[in-house]
């Protein structure tokens, strides 16, 4: 059939994903398309063409794809395949991820079913960050719960749901997991010293916070680029929100002295706003 290619399989992977060499070019691809794995063995060659390919991988830089191939004679051939399976579909929804992804999803799925297995429990403290912060990324994270039950008959929990959405924004911000937790974790922080300094303690799953915690993420951001922004209000605010202009003002502080980034007073009212609708609700 015309536009079919010619593949060694290096592995299958599962029904619907294998490594196979594009006989060719001699490249070592991922394939990941209904059904191209199911009956196949190592060692096979078969035809596919584009219809039978939904997605397809090889961009590997050289240190990437060394990792992969010890992460393939590691971790259960399984794990690896639904992990493809993730990524393909997280890939349809944000376009291309960053290579890396490829082995650290593995290898986090491979683990957290480990630990499963083993009855350990590791919960996320930051589940309603994420929620908040990356809505999108959560919902792949969801049908990647789905797959892996239907897969692998293994129940991850709502924290690893979690887990895995901080893989996916990471890789579409082409960042390490452990910056995008370190910013995560910086965002709850802010939020807390507004709890504390107004005596209250917000409902992490609901809108308030939810706007919250995104406005002062796009502020941190709109200040880290310099693309500042005028505040009409400002004087205002300054004088009918006085007591939440001096939180928004401690909150200015804290972000100069943590990531030397200097907040605009321009920010800080739209802040002291957001702080103002908290205070109403809680009184």
């Amino acid at each position: 059939m015309h536009g079919e290619k010619e593949y060694l399989i290096t592995k299958t992977l599962n029904n619907n994903v294998i490594l196979a060499i594009d006989n060719k070019s001699k490249e070592e691809v991922v394939l990941v398309g209904k059904g191209i794995g199911f009956g196949k063995k190592d060692g096979n060659i078969v035809k596919l063409g584009e219809k039978d390919i939904e997605k397809s991988f090889l961009s590997f830089d050289e240190k990437t794809k060394n990792k992969y191939d010890q992460l393939v004679k590691e971790v259960n051939r399984k794990v690896i395949g639904v992990s493809e399976e993730i990524i393909a579909i997280a890939e349809m929804e944000f376009g291309m991820l960053n290579s890396n992804i490829h082995v650290a999803l593995a290898d986090h799925i491979g683990f957290a079913i480990d630990r499963i297995k083993m009855g350990l429990d590791i919960s996320n403290p930051f589940i309603y960050e994420i929620q908040a912060l990356y809505p999108n990324e959560y919902q792949v994270a969801r049908k990647a719960q789905e797959l892996i039950k239907d897969r692998l008959g293994i129940v991850i929990s709502e924290s690893e749901i979690g887990f895995i959405a901080l893989h996916i924004h990471s890789a579409r911000e082409s960042k390490q997991v452990i910056d995008t937790i370190k910013d995560t974790k910086f965002l709850k922080t802010l939020v807390n010293i507004i709890e504390e300094e107004l005596s209250t303690k917000l409902d992490n799953s609901g809108l308030v916070y939810s706007r919250l915690i995104n406005h002062l993420r796009a502020s941190i951001s709109r200040m880290e680029k310099k693309k500042y922004i005028e505040n009409p209000l400002l004087d205002t605010i300054k004088e009918k929100f006085s007591d939440s202009f001096d939180i928004a003002k401690k909150i200015g502080v804290y972000i100069n002295k943590e990531k030397n980034i200097y907040i605009t007073d321009d920010e800080l009212g739209y802040m002291a706003l957001h702080i103002e609708r908290i205070r109403e609700t809680t009184d």
